[in-house]
């Protein structure tokens, strides 16, 4: 009987632990507000970099003209 019952309550413990493990694991549910802030935090970080990459075209086109007259 006391094999039976250590036998469950391992079980048992090592079932709690899975969860408890498994639930700190995930991130908490922001909601609407929290996706649409990392929305928004996406589509500035796109907008920087279209404007590097347009300033850097810009280089390119002004080392392309320095190259030609030479």
């Amino acid at each position: 009987m006391k094999n039976k019952l250590l036998i469950v309550f391992l079980i048992v413990a090592i079932i709690s632990a899975t969860f408890i493990v498994y639930s700190f694991g995930k991130e908490p549910f922001e909601g609407e507000r929290g996706i649409i802030a990392k929305l928004e935090q996406v589509l500035k970080n796109q907008e920087d970099i279209i404007l590097r990459l347009e300033d850097i075209r810009k280089q390119l086109d002004i080392i392309r003209v320095r190259a030609s007259r030479k």
